[in-house]
């Protein structure tokens, strides 16, 4: 009997199903885990508050109230972002070109004319980054327009009528 069932288990350990299954139970041990810890965190932060309150004590700020009391994070400069707004249009564009390319000699070492289908893929990055650039234009016109307003603001007189 013992016998039988380590045969069993030796066929089981040979489906191939077993990476699968694997995966997925230990995914949904991961999710039990990482929950189990989030509650027991805020279970143990519920004690502490509560105990501190007990005590007359203000009670410890939580991780909410931490991060709304923090510095907000500093607004980037316009041409940063700028330029890394038109490094992302290049890059797309450049990755465009490459599916298109690598699709077109695929064609023309296989022979199959379907797939040059595949070249379709090469649309969507190529919008994306042409509409990155565009956007990169727009904002250097903006940047443009605002230094040209700032600096005749700069020039022109101040009359003062007491």
């Amino acid at each position: 009997m013992l016998i039988e069932s380590m045969s069993s288990l030796g066929e089981a350990a040979n489906s191939p199903f077993i990476v699968p299954v694997a995966g997925c139970l230990m995914i949904l041990g991961i999710v039990a885990v990482t929950s189990w810890s989030s509650s027991r965190s805020r279970e143990m932060e519920s004690q502490e508050r509560l105990a501190a309150i007990a005590k007359g004590l203000v009670p410890p700020p939580t991780a909410a109230e931490l991060a709304l009391t923090q510095a907000p994070r500093p607004t980037s400069n316009a041409f940063r972002r700028r330029a890394n707004i038109r490094l992302a249009g290049i890059i797309l564009i450049a990755s465009a070109v490459g599916i298109a390319l690598f699709f077109t000699i695929l064609w023309a070492v296989l022979g199959v004319r379907e797939i040059l289908s595949g070249v379709a893929c090469a649309l969507i990055p190529l919008g994306i980054g042409a509409g990155f650039l565009i956007d990169a234009r727009i904002q250097s016109r903006e940047i443009e327009n605002a230094n040209l307003a700032a600096d005749t603001a700069a020039s022109q007189p101040h009359s003062f009528n007491p």
